[in-house]
Parts: C-alpha cells; sequence; structure tokens
C-alpha cells in the first residue's frame, strides 16, 4: 500500500468503549477490539482456518511468490506463518491497529495502513494478495478487490477467505424464532446501518470477477459448529469452530450493536450468553459456510512481456 504511516503517539493510542480497546487509526471503526481477550481470539482463530484448509496457509496456485500482502493481518500470525513456509519471500502485513509482535522472521514486516483508502498507490507489486475474515470492515468491495488487482503483478494471484453471515441447520432444529436466526438479522441491520456489511461471502466470485481477474475459483466448505459430526476431520474443525465463536461472538457484535442499533451493553451481554448456549448445544446439529475464492490478474501476452 502507501508508505508506512508514521508511528506518532496519536496514532499508537486506542480509543477505550464500553469497556474495551479499539484502534484509533484510519478512516472507519472497525468492529472488532485490540485488548488481549480479542487477540486471543484471532490467534484461534487462524489455527481453525488453518484446518478448515486442512493445513493450508493458502490455496492459490502461486509459485516462487517473491512479494505477498496480507490485508487487514490482524495479529500478524498468517503473515509470520507464511514467511517461515518462504523465507525467501518479502511478505507484509497491513493493519488499522498496531497489535502484532516485534519479534518476526527476518523476510516479514507489518505497516499501519488503510485498505479503505480509495488508492493503495501500488502498481504490479504483488505475487499473492491474502484477505481473511474482513466481513463488516470494507466500505466499498468493488473498490477493494479494484485494489487488489491493481497491487498484484501481472499474473499473480487473489486468495479471499469469507465467513457467512448465518448460522443453519438441516434438522428443523433452528426455527424462525431461535436466537440463531436473531444473529443473522442483528448482522444484516447493523452491517447496513455502518455502511460496512457483514454479508459478503456469497458475492466475492461476481465482485472479484468484475473486477478483471481471470481463472476465478469459488469453493464453499460447510463446517460444523460442535463436534457432533461422525466424521473426524469434521468433529476436529466443528471443535474450533465452536471455541472461536464462543470466544468471539460477543466481539463481533459488541460495537456495531451499540454504536449503530443503540443496544445498551446488558442487551449485548444477554444476547452473547443466549449464542454461546446455542452453540454448546449438539442437539442442533447447526453448520456455518465458508467461502474460498482465488483468482489470478491476466498474465502479460508476448507482446505485452516484449
Amino acid at each position: 500500500m502507501t508508505d508506512t504511516a508514521s508511528l506518532n503517539s496519536s496514532i499508537m493510542k486506542f480509543r477505550e468503549e464500553n469497556g474495551r480497546r479499539y484502534h484509533s487509526f484510519g478512516s472507519t471503526e472497525h468492529w472488532g477490539p485490540c485488548d488481549e481477550d480479542a487477540l486471543d481470539q484471532q490467534d484461534i482463530s487462524h489455527h481453525f482456518w488453518t484446518l478448515l484448509l486442512k493445513g493450508e496457509l493458502y490455496t492459490a496456485p502461486v509459485k516462487n511468490p517473491q512479494r505477498i500482502l496480507d490485508v487487514g493481518c490482524g495479529t500478524g500470525i498468517w503473515v509470520i506463518d507464511v514467511a517461515e513456509k518462504h523465507p525467501e519471500a518479502d511478505v507484509k502485513g497491513v493493519d488499522v491497529a498496531p497489535i502484532q509482535p516485534s519479534w518476526v522472521p527476518p523476510n516479514a514486516r507489518f505497516e499501519l495502513d488503510d485498505f479503505n483508502l480509495l488508492d493503495w498507490g501500488n502498481e504490479n507489486k504483488y505475487d499473492l494478495i491474502h484477505q481473511r475474515e474482513l466481513l463488516g470492515s470494507v466500505t466499498d468491495w468493488n473498490t477493494f478487490y479494484r485494489n487488489c488487482f491493481q497491487s498484484l503483478k501481472p499474473g499473480g494471484w487473489l486468495d479471499c477467505l469469507e465467513p457467512g453471515a448465518f448460522f443453519e441447520s438441516n434438522f428443523g432444529t433452528v426455527g424462525p424464532d431461535h436466537v440463531f436466526k436473531r444473529w443473522g438479522e442483528v448482522m444484516l441491520e447493523s452491517g447496513k446501518a455502518s455502511g460496512m456489511d457483514f454479508h459478503v461471502g456469497p458475492f466475492m466470485k461476481q465482485r472479484i470477477e468484475d473486477a478483471g481477474f481471470i481463472n476465478v475459483q469459488e469453493k464453499k466448505i460447510c463446517c460444523t459448529i460442535g463436534a457432533w459430526s461422525n466424521d473426524p476431520w469434521e468433529r476436529e474443525v466443528g471443535q474450533w469452530e465452536q471455541l472461536r465463536l464462543a470466544r468471539g461472538v460477543q466481539l463481533f457484535c459488541e460495537r456495531r450493536c451499540i454504536n449503530y442499533l443503540h443496544w445498551q451493553p446488558e442487551e449485548v451481554l444477554v444476547f452473547g450468553v443466549q449464542m454461546r448456549d446455542a452453540m454448546n448445544n449438539k442437539r442442533l446439529k447447526a453448520h456455518h459456510w465458508f467461502y474460498s475464492v482465488i483468482a489470478q490478474k491476466p498474465p502479460l501476452t508476448n507482446t505485452q512481456a516484449s
């Protein structure tokens, strides 16, 4: 993206809301807090995502990447793992919150930057751009994917992962009045009110194609919530999904519900308890959809290359 922002005292400060710590840098307010509980939840989520991809950190078929960008890197754990996997590559993570560690592999680095800027200031720079779980954080997804397109080298790859906004069941256990249904309504309402949509997974493929990418491939992954499946892999992934959701459900909705839907803090607490109770209920046999999209920037033609 743009040159590294100067890490002066105002940028490095955090904002306190309702007893939680949030970033103060950037053009928008991210829904996620930056305190220790939130950072632990992000690292749990990283382990979950790696399990969901069956041990892979990304699925784009990029070969010998030299420059890699992680947009919205959070705690930086993906950047660190990829830097160790590709010691020959320069791996950069950008985020609006300065929450990354200082001790990292020599080829990993972090910059404080705002991915909602209209122009990232890069062109033909990266072999791989990775983004994961940015739902509810992007003001204009079409602009976001155009910036990804511009920033990739010809032939470079985009690797995107997003969870669905809804929790469901195929066993008739989640009726219209269930708290899982209320969760979906809250996600839609708060996304609309903030101008940053949480319901993005099903629309990634089309938006990425509209940005000019080719070889666009979408994969939908159904994950159980909890260890109710008989399949060993589904049980393991489901346990980690249950843990990350239980640890994160209040983090996901608290700021948006209070600031945009005008809930009282006590209402958020009660909603969080109801959601955690539902997530721990194996009898629901609930599941959650995830969306993976990979896409390539067109390589140069022979004429262009010469």
